[in-house]
Protein backbone atom coordinates (compact mmCIF):
# COMPACT_ATOMS: atom_id res chain seq x y z
CA UNK A 1 0.00 0.00 0.00
CA UNK A 2 2.57 2.49 0.64
CA UNK A 3 4.11 1.73 -2.32
CA UNK A 4 1.06 2.25 -4.15
CA UNK A 5 0.90 5.67 -2.14
CA UNK A 6 4.86 6.56 -3.01
CA UNK A 7 4.14 5.75 -6.85
CA UNK A 8 6.74 3.17 -6.70
CA UNK A 9 6.36 0.07 -8.73
CA UNK A 10 8.04 -3.57 -8.28
CA UNK A 11 7.95 -5.50 -12.07
CA UNK A 12 9.81 -8.54 -13.22
CA UNK A 13 11.01 -9.09 -16.83
CA UNK A 14 12.58 -12.12 -18.15
CA UNK A 15 15.27 -12.44 -20.84
CA UNK A 16 16.35 -15.39 -23.41
CA UNK A 17 20.10 -13.91 -23.10
CA UNK A 18 21.69 -15.66 -20.47
CA UNK A 19 23.00 -13.69 -17.53
CA UNK A 20 26.48 -12.48 -19.06
CA UNK A 21 25.12 -11.30 -22.51
CA UNK A 22 22.19 -9.33 -20.64
CA UNK A 23 24.43 -7.85 -18.32
CA UNK A 24 26.92 -6.72 -21.23
CA UNK A 25 23.76 -5.78 -23.38
CA UNK A 26 22.88 -3.33 -20.59
CA UNK A 27 26.68 -2.25 -20.00
CA UNK A 28 26.51 -1.18 -23.60
CA UNK A 29 23.08 0.65 -23.08
CA UNK A 30 24.65 2.43 -20.33
CA UNK A 31 27.71 3.79 -22.56
CA UNK A 32 24.93 5.08 -25.06
CA UNK A 33 25.31 8.84 -24.81
CA UNK A 34 22.03 10.06 -26.79
CA UNK A 35 19.79 8.25 -23.71
CA UNK A 36 17.44 10.21 -21.94
CA UNK A 37 19.12 8.03 -18.99
CA UNK A 38 22.13 6.97 -17.63
CA UNK A 39 22.99 3.90 -15.28
CA UNK A 40 26.28 1.43 -13.90
CA UNK A 41 26.16 -1.52 -12.37
CA UNK A 42 26.90 -1.11 -8.85
CA UNK A 43 27.60 -4.96 -8.17
CA UNK A 44 27.99 -8.16 -10.55
CA UNK A 45 24.40 -8.76 -10.60
CA UNK A 46 22.66 -5.55 -9.54
CA UNK A 47 22.51 -1.93 -11.49
CA UNK A 48 20.93 1.34 -11.03
CA UNK A 49 19.89 4.19 -13.77
CA UNK A 50 18.41 7.57 -13.05
CA UNK A 51 16.84 9.91 -15.74
CA UNK A 52 18.85 12.41 -17.29
CA UNK A 53 16.29 15.36 -16.33
CA UNK A 54 16.35 17.00 -13.01
CA UNK A 55 13.69 18.05 -10.91
CA UNK A 56 16.71 20.24 -8.50
CA UNK A 57 18.82 22.27 -10.95
CA UNK A 58 21.27 23.32 -7.77
CA UNK A 59 23.61 21.03 -6.07
CA UNK A 60 22.93 20.35 -2.44
CA UNK A 61 24.52 17.40 -1.05
CA UNK A 62 22.49 14.11 -0.12
CA UNK A 63 19.71 15.04 -1.67
CA UNK A 64 18.16 13.19 -4.96
CA UNK A 65 18.06 15.50 -8.28
CA UNK A 66 16.42 13.22 -10.64
CA UNK A 67 12.92 13.04 -11.76
CA UNK A 68 12.84 8.97 -11.85
CA UNK A 69 15.35 6.29 -10.50
CA UNK A 70 14.99 2.79 -11.50
CA UNK A 71 17.19 -0.05 -9.58
CA UNK A 72 17.49 -3.63 -11.37
CA UNK A 73 18.50 -7.42 -10.02
CA UNK A 74 19.51 -9.78 -12.99
CA UNK A 75 18.89 -13.24 -11.60
CA UNK A 76 19.63 -16.76 -13.51
CA UNK A 77 16.33 -18.66 -13.40
CA UNK A 78 16.38 -21.98 -15.04
CA UNK A 79 16.81 -21.53 -18.59
CA UNK A 80 15.79 -17.80 -18.44
CA UNK A 81 17.44 -14.76 -17.18
CA UNK A 82 15.35 -12.62 -14.88
CA UNK A 83 15.33 -9.09 -14.07
CA UNK A 84 13.64 -7.55 -11.22
CA UNK A 85 12.96 -3.97 -11.49
CA UNK A 86 12.10 -1.29 -8.79
CA UNK A 87 11.04 2.33 -10.39
CA UNK A 88 10.48 4.99 -8.10
CA UNK A 89 10.14 9.45 -9.05
CA UNK A 90 12.05 11.29 -6.88
CA UNK A 91 11.07 11.26 -3.31
CA UNK A 92 10.24 14.74 -3.21
CA UNK A 93 7.23 14.10 -6.24
CA UNK A 94 6.60 11.05 -4.54
CA UNK A 95 5.90 12.76 -1.04
CA UNK A 96 4.59 16.10 -1.34
CA UNK A 97 1.27 14.67 -3.22
CA UNK A 98 0.90 12.70 -0.68
CA UNK A 99 1.28 15.78 2.26
CA UNK A 100 -0.55 18.09 -0.03
CA UNK A 101 -3.73 16.04 -0.62
CA UNK A 102 -3.41 15.61 3.72
CA UNK A 103 -3.10 19.20 4.19
CA UNK A 104 -6.07 20.33 1.70
CA UNK A 105 -8.50 17.71 3.68
CA UNK A 106 -7.86 19.33 6.53
CA UNK A 107 -7.89 22.80 5.90
CA UNK A 108 -11.11 21.63 3.80
CA UNK A 109 -13.02 20.67 6.72
CA UNK A 110 -12.20 23.31 9.18
CA UNK A 111 -13.35 25.51 6.34
CA UNK A 112 -17.00 23.85 5.56
CA UNK A 113 -17.46 23.45 9.66
CA UNK A 114 -16.65 27.37 10.15
CA UNK A 115 -18.33 28.40 6.48
CA UNK A 116 -15.76 29.87 5.10
CA UNK A 117 -15.65 29.72 1.20
CA UNK A 118 -12.97 31.36 0.43
CA UNK A 119 -10.18 29.08 2.72
CA UNK A 120 -13.31 25.89 1.56
CA UNK A 121 -11.89 26.78 -2.36
CA UNK A 122 -8.37 27.30 -1.31
CA UNK A 123 -7.72 23.36 0.13
CA UNK A 124 -9.64 22.46 -2.77
CA UNK A 125 -6.82 23.93 -4.83
CA UNK A 126 -4.26 22.34 -2.75
CA UNK A 127 -5.58 18.86 -3.08
CA UNK A 128 -6.06 19.30 -6.60
CA UNK A 129 -2.15 20.32 -6.73
CA UNK A 130 -1.32 17.57 -4.82
CA UNK A 131 -2.98 15.28 -7.64
CA UNK A 132 -1.17 17.32 -10.00
CA UNK A 133 1.99 16.16 -8.67
CA UNK A 134 0.90 12.16 -7.58
CA UNK A 135 0.29 12.31 -11.74
CA UNK A 136 3.48 13.56 -12.39
CA UNK A 137 5.43 11.42 -10.26
CA UNK A 138 3.32 8.52 -12.33
CA UNK A 139 4.74 10.01 -15.19
CA UNK A 140 8.24 10.43 -15.04
CA UNK A 141 8.49 7.30 -13.69
CA UNK A 142 6.94 5.50 -16.49
CA UNK A 143 8.84 7.73 -18.57
CA UNK A 144 12.16 6.05 -17.13
CA UNK A 145 11.24 2.37 -17.42
CA UNK A 146 9.72 2.73 -20.76
CA UNK A 147 12.62 4.57 -22.04
CA UNK A 148 14.85 1.94 -20.71
CA UNK A 149 12.30 -1.44 -21.81
CA UNK A 150 12.70 -0.06 -25.10
CA UNK A 151 16.24 -0.99 -25.18
CA UNK A 152 16.07 -4.38 -24.28
CA UNK A 153 13.82 -7.24 -25.27
CA UNK A 154 12.19 -8.19 -22.00
CA UNK A 155 8.96 -10.04 -21.76
CA UNK A 156 7.12 -9.11 -18.25
CA UNK A 157 6.24 -11.67 -15.72
CA UNK A 158 4.07 -12.51 -12.81
CA UNK A 159 6.50 -13.37 -10.01
CA UNK A 160 4.56 -15.04 -6.63
CA UNK A 161 5.45 -13.13 -3.68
Amino acid sequence: MIEKILNTKKINYSSNLNEDKLKQKIENIFKESNLSFVGKFTNQSEFAAYDKWTYIAWYVSNFKRKTAYLNGVIIKSGKETLIKLRIKPNPVIAIFPVFTVLIGLITSIIAASTNDENTLIFGIIIIVVGILFYLMGFFLRNRLLNNFKKHLNLQKVQMKN
